[in-house]
């Protein structure tokens, strides 16, 4: 049971990153990103854990980040894109 809360956990955190990401400012994707770099140092130096294990984890948990602040940022230059075209095409109309 504890797989399936870790994995509701992890889902419900990247809705929520991938919601605050597209209705907030541009600059907030990275804040997710910083915090997780500063945890995985933190786990790094006080916990003395592996230094590859936490590389891996470092390169896929800030890939997997960025990809949804990257895609956040897209959608919202589509959803910019698309008023830009309706006040256009009202203006010509």
């Amino acid at each position: 049971m504890s797989d399936f809360k870790g994995l509701m956990m992890g889902m419900l955190i990247a809705a929520v990153i991938y919601l605050a990401d597209r209705y907030l400012p541009k600059w907030f994707g990275a804040v997710p990103s910083v915090l997780f770099a500063v945890l995985v140092g933190y786990l790094v130096i006080f916990y003395h854990t592996s230094f590859f294990s936490a590389l891996t984890l470092l390169l896929v948990g800030e890939a997997i980040l960025n990809g949804i602040w990257l895609s956040s940022l897209d959608a919202r230059k589509k959803k910019v894109q698309q008023e830009l075209e309706r006040m256009k095409a009202k203006d010509l109309s």
